[in-house]
């Protein structure tokens, strides 16, 4: 297994230094509840390298919470890992969360650079489904287009 980091809707849960958490909920205090890269979504180090990684052990012991976890993707990297594995890997709808619960938080546009870059390069298949969940008002878009 490659890099271990917190990924996906529990990034979501934890603050980063100088920028409010998108997603309103809690996160649980037991690590192995945890959406973590390698375990239960792809690690897109293949891609980012360290890039867009976010040391979290200042919350964390802010929090009380004792891991050995130090690593969460960051807003946007949580983003396209839910994109990758929903869309991109299992061609399904993303779950739980709608564009519209956290465009406010997360930079969009970011991720489209992402994708269109993946998608030049021919890393991702399903590109186009990956857009329209990002620039889509409605939140029942459908992964395969």
């Amino acid at each position: 297994m490659g890099m271990v980091y917190i990924t996906a809707l529990a990034a979501l849960c934890i603050p980063h230094p100088g920028r409010p958490k998108p997603f309103w909920h809690s996160l649980p205090l037991s690590d192995t509840k945890w959406t973590l890269s390698g375990r239960d979504y792809p690690d897109t180090s293949w891609f980012f390298g360290q890039r867009e990684l976010v040391n979290v052990t200042e919350y964390f012991a802010l929090a009380g919470i004792k891991t050995d976890l130090v690593l969460c993707a960051s807003y946007e990297r949580a983003i396209f890992d839910l994109l990758y594995r929903h869309i991109e890997k299992d061609n399904e709808m993303v779950p739980n969360v709608q564009p519209s619960d956290i465009n406010d938080i997360v930079n969009f546009e970011r991720i489209l650079t992402w994708v269109l870059e993946l998608e030049r390069s021919g890393q991702v298949k399903r590109a186009e489904a990956m857009r329209g969940w990002l620039t889509s008002a409605e939140p029942w878009v459908t992964a395969e287009r």
